[in-house]
């Protein structure tokens, strides 16, 4: 008989200027990261310096943040406002409308990554989920620039991206500047809006792509991959991005799938 590790789960309410902006189930950890990536995310925040003063506050009943934002950033927190919590995995539960759901301008990037980028990302991504190794129960999102790496976990495959975003604003990043989005679940057309939030030009999944995160992708030049595990992956669109293709393909419409570096294996 031995004691299981429990992967803590908490509602978080984020206050602006004091009106409930939403609440939010995710795992209460690198909060101040999450808010900024989520309202980042939300298009609320354009700087990380519209976050005038964040306190945090924990009660029997949960976690809450309280937020002073610039008066540009709290009226677009006005017009986003969420109707109802949000579910620990749930990217736009409680947005009132579909107006201006994609509000982020497409990806004009041309640079190439390479499998072996892929394969060292998702090595990252593994090697870091101190939480899912504990408890078996997080998800984890990866960004990587060309020298430089932030994982961050969470209960969530949404907030876990949240989280990673946020901290790489907190620590200077700007927007445009991470190649690779990696995350330890499916791809849905959440997280490839997120990824278009922060300018980011691929993303890669260990799991599937949805239909919409395709489409999206299509539409707005972001490279999507799926399935990247026991060697191979799978590239939904814009394949040009690999380093291996020589030229922009035609687009059929038809998934290509290719090998990764032995170091992805296992």
């Amino acid at each position: 008989m031995h004691e299981e590790a429990i992967l803590e789960e908490a509602a978080v309410s984020i206050v602006i200027h004091g009106a409930v902006y939403g609440v939010m189930m995710l795992t209460p950890h690198d909060l101040e990261d999450f808010v900024t990536g989520f309202l980042w995310t939300e298009d609320v925040l354009r700087s990380p310096a519209d976050i005038l003063a964040c306190e945090h506050e924990s009660s029997a009943e949960g976690e809450a943040l309280y937020l002073q934002l610039r008066a540009e950033a709290a009226e677009r927190a006005e017009t986003r406002r969420r109707c109802l919590p949000g579910g620990s995995a749930c990217g736009l539960c409680g947005v009132p409308d579909f107006h201006g759901l994609q509000p982020f301008p497409p990806i004009r990037d041309g640079r190439r990554i390479s499998c072996t980028a892929i394969a060292q990302a998702l090595q990252h991504l593994c090697a870091e989920q101190e939480l899912n190794h504990h408890t078996g129960t997080a998800h984890a999102a990866c960004l990587c620039t060309e020298d430089a790496v932030i994982v961050r976990e969470d209960i969530g495959r949404h907030n876990a991206v949240d989280k990673a975003i946020g901290a790489a604003l907190r620590q200077g990043w700007r927007s445009g500047q991470a190649r690779l989005l990696a995350v330890s679940s499916r791809l849905s057309f959440e997280i490839a809006q997120k990824a278009l939030s922060f300018g980011i030009p691929t993303v890669v999944a260990v799991s599937g792509v949805s239909s919409l995160a395709i489409q999206l992708a299509q539409n707005c030049g972001l490279t999507v991959i799926g399935y990247a595990r026991n060697g191979r992956l799978t590239v939904y669109a814009n394949a040009w991005r690999l380093a291996r293709s020589s030229s922009r393909p035609e687009d059929t419409g038809a998934p290509s799938v290719l090998e990764m570096p032995r170091c992805a294996r296992g």
